[in-house]
């Protein structure tokens, strides 16, 4: 399919991305696992594969039952969404861009080849080897940087989900232990430090408090009724963030995206006929 890009996971980064590319007029296919885990799900695509349907900054997702329904309906111009954790569709589809932007800090070890130009987020990914450029995803003076040789930095250690490690993720909620979360607020709203916003379910007849860590707007949750694993983070929350900012794309997602558009667009310029614009 002519100007397809498929870009792995629709989290945050990947969301941003997506919304980017279809703005500018691409074809953008969505890889998603069955369940996702993001948290920060008003500005993200991945819901859709809860819901049917996401909807971020007037630009709506749409879940595929299947292949063959998402390539019906990306020729409309809509951005879709498949369960193919794996990326087992690309070899079919056959897209002009592959992006990983699942953040996973390791190579899948077999990007580079699997489309025509190949883009990965952050540290584990070596730019000329893995893929051919990598994104820094490092907030700082690099956030957003096109690497084309090498290593982007490493991400900040954020433990096990032990604040203490780390006082930088205080805004962040991790489970206490594997269980079920049932949530009791819902993002945007504001909470105070020790509030109860949630429970976690760990066995029949019994549940954890999930407490809220610092005071602050409730920026982002995990899907209500998600199993969840010990340490995994579950809950976002911000100290200065205004509620409407829960709905629009942050600006890390927002630099990344345009990075990437322009990873994008630098490709094609080289090429000998610009297939995107039909020259």
């Amino acid at each position: 399919m002519k100007h397809l890009i498929i870009v792995r996971g629709g989290g945050e980064l990947g969301s941003g991305i997506a919304h980017c590319l279809h703005r500018a007029g691409f074809r953008v296919l969505i890889l998603e696992q069955k369940k996702p885990t993001a948290t920060r799900r008003k500005v993200t695509f991945s819901d859709a594969m809860y819901r049917g349907e996401s909807e971020v900054e007037r630009v709506s997702c749409h879940r595929a039952k299947s292949l063959e329904e998402a390539q019906k309906r990306l020729k409309k111009g809509e951005i879709m969404m498949i369960a193919d954790p794996e990326a087992k569709c690309v070899a079919e589809l056959k897209p002009d861009v592959l992006i990983d932007a699942i953040v996973a800090h390791k190579s899948h070890g077999k990007e580079k080849g699997l489309a025509e130009h190949t883009i990965a987020l952050g540290p584990g990914f070596c730019a000329g080897r893995d893929v051919d450029v990598v994104v820094e995803t490092g907030r700082g003076h690099n956030l957003g940087r096109l690497i084309y040789e090498g290593y982007s930095s490493k991400d900040i250690d954020h433990g096990n989900g032990t604040v203490g490690e780390n006082p930088n993720i205080e805004h962040l909620v991790f489970a206490p232990a594997d269980g079920r979360v049932e949530m009791m607020r819902t993002i945007s709203l504001m909470v105070k430090k020790g509030e109860v916003i949630g429970h976690l379910h760990v066995k029949e007849g019994e549940s954890v408090d999930i407490k809220a860590t610092i005071d602050g707007v409730l920026r982002g949750a995990i899907y209500d009724g998600s199993k969840v694993a010990a340490g995994q983070k579950i809950a976002d929350i911000h100290p200065t963030m205004g509620q409407e900012e829960c709905y629009t794309i942050s600006d890390k997602a927002r630099c990344i995206g345009g990075s990437v558009l322009e990873a994008v667009m630098a490709w094609e310029s080289k090429k000998p006929k610009h297939r995107f614009f039909g020259h």
